[in-house]
């Protein structure tokens, strides 16, 4: 078909065009489609669109982005009328903008109201006006472009700009990932990282590739001619040239420049020879760094080696011009004039000395405005204005001029006039301020620059905000020095405001708090703006000016050492010196280890023989409670309170705890009874004295007096949210619920301040009483009172909602707590656990994905390779957050896989073998918020040939001791060919299947399992109830036919509980342990039983993302009752000691190649011991052992298996991969090899597997095989 008649069947088949994808159209096949129309566009292939875009109408014709693509490619065709009958029906049965759409509707404008905007863009580029021809086009494309041709000469306009380089390299590194491997794109890119550095391996690399091309090759070279050209004369560029000619062997252009490159390479070699030369080489690039005074001797000994030389005298002009000298500067540049040949260099030169000697004249002129030679600094700017250099300048300083001589309104007036033709002139905007700031009045300097522009705002802005700031800070210390400290802190903060930065501000606020009692408040100042600017020198250094005046000197030393280095003036390098002086009284604490006390109470001895102040004393005191000194510390600190009584309430309430810590009841209840806290204590030093009270009589106090002592308490201090706390709980810890709710509500409704922490106790208490509907309220009023700098009791409160008994309160309260911290992904995740608390699983998964601040959608391909790949240096609860939603994955994942097994074993001692052949198929899909499963396995299975006529094999198969040599078949081959089917169903802890044995084998049974999986703390249980199949040999498994009489034994089915204890934190070690009880029935076989312990450990020598190398040990031991390990008539046919221990060394390592690729290489041996007793041949039937018996003298087969005592070393080998083959494909095997000394089982599978949803990112080690039902 034609594209032609799949457009016409495309419009009369679609009525309508609308959004919806069919459910059966392959939705990748329609991607790649459009992938391919896209990059036909791009390419300009209309083969590959008209192809691509036949076979996208054919499945998909209603979907929006093929019915874009038929418009595009009807306008690319000319066929403008079709394409916008196209775009009106989309327009008119969508309700939603697709992107593609917003395209076609610039498409269609380009021919119409876009035509001559776009032409005239066109043409301002042309003429090298970008920035207007930029303009136009940020007016037309807002969202979205045309076409890729659009956009990449849209960017090629802002190219122009160096300083819009980066961004313009992040736009084609944009494009490069959405068109990889397309010319145009790579070209630009190209020739853009060339624009930066000619020599740019990854855009010469690219010039590589499409020089060879024809559709780009003039292109290309043009580029790569240019690039050569800005390359520095060097060897390394003959190296380039090279590269150039191996993709362009007979251009005439490249050899013409590579001829002249060779020219004036050598003539460049000749002068490097020259010492001179090399030292004005030097000079010119610290020049070029403006590193002046290190270029200056260089270039001033280059020109004694080359006198003559221009350039060096160029150099040093432009030296002296940047230092100032201008003197100098015309000198050098008057010079290299009269030696330089160049007609343009002259010329340049020649306006290099006017400017210079325009800057000589205005240096001269402020020289002598600043000495008050008026008419000299006249006369220097009339000789600086008939340069016509800086017309501007010459103004500005005729100001300066004026301001100098009192004329302030004549200086206003030249102010104004430059700023007429240079509106943020900063020299005149200064000069306007500076003239108000005369009126001494912060309104006026207010009102001048209200009047500024926007523009002219910022400008001015930090002379203006230090100007007005410092005029507050005089003003509040008149208020301060009037004794109205209150005025002088409510102006000193209107000036921090204006002048965040001004650290003189913070000090002197700081200092009215200290006076006020405040010395935590100032503290707190200091540390909020030191957050906001941390290496503000003059801020660090008022700090420890502060820190100092309040005794901290090592606060102080600590606050200095954020200075950095080049910014440590004299003042900051004298006052640490003063710090370090006063901190060796304190250098006590090197000598409080415990081990060394003698030293220790030497040193601080010492300390206390000085002269110290009382708050030292009280400081040095705790050195000495530090090393258990505990009396002498209580002693010290006692006399600096007695001393100097006022100070600080801390130290007072210090000597209270640690008399409460001694127990000292009659001194702590004097200090209580004499010691009250002065009247301007901060509420955290309230706050303090209630906690200390409180902890004095919780410990001295108990019942009722405890109560009554917390009332009085409570009337001293009513507004004190601590005491409120200390009731609530105090009544919660009699069990008084009630009361406890009663004081809640006395404060609620005296409208006194509640802690949260006691309203979560409430709230429990209302739980425990049955009513949810005010532990609801009273938890919502505890939300309403945090914010989001309490993130602790924030955590606390989500955390309480796990009790609650209905989930809709639960997820209420705890979506209130996320509004208010919405940064807190550590709450998002809490959240998360509550609504997974509750199986709200669609919320849970919403703050999960908010705990990783991510908007995408689960199914992304990217955020499915974050959140596989845990890494141990996240936060606990990012890794929580990616394991759940994992989890989530896994959940709502499907998948059917089916396999091969090979497995075989033989017994060295009997040479008995088992064949077993096996496709075991499975699949998993979602199901009642878990997984459902269905598992079914074709299954063959064999052994050895028995034969009749031989004494010792026959004579062990069924009753074939009774007919040996007179059997009626000379032998038997086992083989039987059944299909197990189960089904079941799990979830985080419960598994529950059923299912049965093979159907076809001789015995067909039904076998069940329930499991249920939890933990405990750090530990981790299972308890498992299951009946399941023996599939250790043919009749364990299957059953077999007797010989002798035709009927059937066998076919042995395990019924047992079992019990799992694990600890495994994923950290280096772990350990596991298995207990359980099995009763063993089969048909006509004798009944059995076991009880089986086993345990181990190991250590995870290597674990991180990339492998794990894990070491083992394990403990084994089981007892079976009877040993019916053989095959004759009531045996089971499966390996039954009556006393086993083993012990084993596992050694395990896995590892991944890429993403996609996993494997698993284990290794073990192991060392056992073994006792069997015993058993008759028939030990459930006594008649037929007997016949044995009678004809042993006939058969000479003694009918008892003997009692054995062995043991022996085994090792094993095991190997495993699993690969994805797409996101939905995984193909995997498996192989382990068991050698003991009468043991050699062998066992092999290769598995495919289809994921319904694709499955992206780092796929976790080891590879999961297929279990057959029958090993479940």
């Amino acid at each position: 078909m034609s594209l032609k008649w799949a457009v016409v069947c495309t419009l009369a088949v679609s009525a309508s065009v609308h959004a919806k994808t069919n459910n059966d159209i392959d939705t990748h096949s329609v991607e790649w489609l459009l992938s391919q129309i896209n990059i036909g566009e791009v390419q300009e292939n209309k083969d590959l669109i008209a192809d691509s875009l036949q076979k996208l109408l054919a499945i998909a014709p209603n979907r929006i982005e093929s019915q874009c693509a038929l418009a595009r490619f009807e306008f690319a065709n000319g066929k403008a009328i079709q394409a916008n009958q196209i775009l009106r029906k989309i327009d008119g049965n969508n309700t939603r903008t697709h992107p593609c759409v917003e395209q076609l509707r610039l498409i269609a404008r380009l021919e119409n109201e876009y035509k001559a905007d776009i032409q005239q863009a066109k043409l301002l580029a042309r003429a090298g006006r970008y920035e207007q021809a930029r303009l136009i086009y940020n007016r037309l494309f807002k969202n979205t472009y045309p076409s890729l041709a659009f956009e990449l000469e849209h960017l090629s306009w802002y190219a122009q700009e160096q300083s819009q380089w980066k961004n313009v390299k992040k736009g084609y590194e944009r494009l490069l990932r959405s068109y990889e491997n397309i010319g145009a794109v790579d070209i630009a890119y190209a020739r853009h990282l060339l624009r930066n550095n000619p020599t740019d391996s990854t855009a010469l690399t690219i010039l590589s590739k499409y020089g060879a091309t024809s559709r780009y090759s003039n292109e290309v070279e043009a580029i790569w001619l240019g690039a050569l050209s800005n390359m520095q004369l060097n060897s390394a560029t003959e190296k380039q040239f090279q590269r150039y000619f191996s993709v362009y062997p007979f251009s005439s252009k490249g050899e013409l420049q590579y001829q002249d490159f060779k020219k004036d390479l050598k003539a460049r070699q000749k002068l490097l020879a020259n010492p001179a030369y090399q030292l004005w080489l030097k000079g010119e690039a610290l020049l070029e760094k403006n590193k002046l005074v290190a270029a200056e001797p260089l270039l001033l000994k280059a020109l004694k080696g080359r006198p003559n030389d221009g350039a060096i005298m160029r150099s040093l002009g432009t030296l002296y011009l940047r230092m100032g000298k201008n003197q100098t500067s015309y000198n050098y540049f008057t010079k290299a004039y009269s030696h330089t040949a160049d007609f343009a260099e002259r010329e340049t030169l020649k306006d290099l000395a006017t400017t210079a000697k325009f800057w000589l004249y205005i240096r001269q002129a402020k020289e002598a405005i600043n000495n008050s030679q008026f008419k000299t600094a006249l006369l220097k700017l009339n000789l600086a204005d008939t340069l016509e250099q800086d017309p501007a300048s010459v103004l500005y300083n005729r100001g300066l001029l004026q301001f100098a001589q009192g004329n302030y309104s004549q200086a206003a007036a030249i102010y104004q006039t430059v700023l007429k033709n240079d509106p943020l002139n900063n020299g005149a905007l200064t000069g306007l301020l500076e003239i108000v700031e005369l009126d001494n009045n912060e309104q006026s300097l207010i009102k001048f620059y209200n009047a500024l522009s926007q523009s002219q705002k910022a400008q001015l802005k930090p002379v203006y905000v230090a100007t007005l700031s410092s005029q507050l800070r005089e003003k509040a210390r008149q208020h301060s020095d009037a004794g109205d400290t209150e005025l002088a802190e409510k102006t000193l903060k209107e000036a921090i405001e204006l002048a965040p930065e001004q650290p003189w501000l913070y000090y002197d606020l700081a200092f009215i708090y200290q006076q006020n009692g405040l010395t935590k408040k100032a503290k707190t100042l200091f540390n909020n703006v030191l957050w906001q600017f941390p290496l503000n020198p003059q801020l660090r250094y008022s700090h420890a000016l502060f820190l100092r005046s309040i005794d901290d000197y090592q606060g102080a030393l600590n606050t200095l050492e954020y200075v950095p280095v080049n910014d440590r003036n004299d003042d900051i390098i004298s006052l640490e010196q003063q710090l370090r002086l006063n901190e060796s009284l304190r250098q006590s604490e090197r000598h409080l280890n415990t081990k060394n006390r003698t030293t220790a109470i030497f040193h601080l001895s010492n300390l206390e023989a000085q002269n110290l102040t009382p708050v030292m004393k009280a400081e040095l005191s705790r050195s000495w409670y530090q090393i258990d000194e505990k009396k002498h510390a209580l002693k010290l600190i006692n006399t600096a309170l007695n001393t100097e009584p006022t100070l600080s309430p801390y130290w007072h309430m210090l000597y209270a705890q640690w008399l409460l810590e001694q127990n000292e009841r009659p001194a702590v209840e004097q200090w209580f009874s004499h010691y009250s806290l002065p009247n301007n204590a901060s509420a955290g030093e309230v706050e303090q004295y209630v906690n200390l009270y409180t902890t004095y009589i919780n410990q001295y106090y108990e019942g009722g007096e405890l109560l009554a002592k917390l009332n009085q308490l409570d009337q001293k201090y009513q507004s004190t949210p601590a005491i409120t706390t200390a009731l609530i709980n105090a009544n919660l810890a009699l069990g008084q619920q009630e009361s406890a709710i009663i004081v809640y509500q006395q404060k609620l409704k005296n409208n006194q301040p509640i802690e949260p922490q006691a309203m979560l106790a409430i709230a429990k208490a209302y739980r425990e009483l049955g009513n949810d509907f005010q532990a609801k309220e009273v938890t919502e009023r505890a939300i309403t009172q945090t914010d989001d700098q309490q993130a602790y009791l924030q955590r606390q409160i989500m955390a309480s909602l796990n009790d609650f008994n209905y989930a809709g309160d639960a997820l209420v309260l705890a979506n209130q707590l996320i509004a208010k911290s919405p940064n807190d992904k550590e709450l998002s995740y809490l959240g998360a656990e509550v609504a997974r608390n509750f199986n709200e699983q669609d919320q849970a998964k919403q703050w999960y994905l908010k705990t990783l601040s991510s908007e995408q959608r689960l199914n992304d391909e990217s955020f499915y390779k974050q959140i596989a790949r845990i890494d141990e240096n996240d936060a606990w609860y990012i890794n929580g957050a990616k394991r759940e939603l994992i989890n989530e994955l896994s959940k709502n994942q499907a998948y059917i896989a089916i396999g091969v097994n090979f497995s075989g074993q033989t017994s060295t001692e009997s040479e008995a073998t088992l064949g077993a052949g096996l496709v075991p198929i499975e699949a998993y899909f979602p199901l009642w918020q878990g997984q459902g499963f269905i598992k079914i396995d074709p299954t063959t299975i064999s052994a050895q040939t028995t034969r009749f006529d031989e004494q010792f094999a026959g004579s062990r198969y069924g009753q074939g001791a009774l007919c040996i040599f007179t059997c009626a078949i000379d032998e038997v081959s086992p083989e039987q060919d059944g299909v197990d089917i189960g089904i079941g169903w799990q979830n985080e802890n419960w598994r529950v299947d059923v299912g049965t044995t093979p159907l076809g084998f001789l015995i067909e049974d039904i076998v069940w399992g329930v499991n249920y999986a939890n933990s405990i703390g750090d530990f981790g249980y299972s308890l498992e109830l299951e009946k399941r199949p023996v599939t250790s040999s043919v009749l364990s498994y299957a059953g077999l036919e007797d010989v002798n009489t035709g009927e059937i034994w066998g076919g042995v089915r395990s019924t047992g509980l079992t019990a799992n204890l694990s600890h495994d934190l994923g950290g280096d070690w772990g350990f596991w342990s298995s207990a359980d009880f099995t009763l063993y029935k089969g048909q006509n076989v004798k009944d059995n039983q076991r009880y089986r312990v086993m345990g181990g450990s190991y250590y995870r020598v290597i674990s991180n993302q990339e492998r794990e190398f894990t070491v083992g040990a394990s403990l084994l031991h089981w007892t079976y009752q009877y040993n019916l390990s053989e095959e004759t008539w009531g045996h089971g046919g499966y390996y039954s000691p009556q006393n086993y221990v083993g012990l084993s060394v596992p050694l395990s390592y896995d590892a991944r190649w890429g993403d996609d690729f996993v494997y698993r290489l284990k290794t073990g041996i192991s060392y056992s011991q073994t006792k069997t007793q015993a058993i008759d041949f028939y030990p459930n039937d006594t008649d037929l052992q007997l016949q044995a018996y009678d004809r042993e003298s006939i058969t000479g087969v003694d009918p008892v298996f003997e009692s054995d005592d062995s043991s022996g070393v085994s090792y094993n080998l095991e190997g495993s991969f699993e690969y994805r083959i797409t996101p939905h494909w995984f193909f995997g095997g498996y192989l382990a090899i068991d050698r003991a000394d009468f043991y050699e089982p062998n066992f092999g599978q290769l598995y495919i597997r289809y994921y319904f949803n694709p499955v992206y990112g780092t796929l976790e080690f080891p590879g999961t095989p297929i279990i057959p039902y029958a090993d479940f």
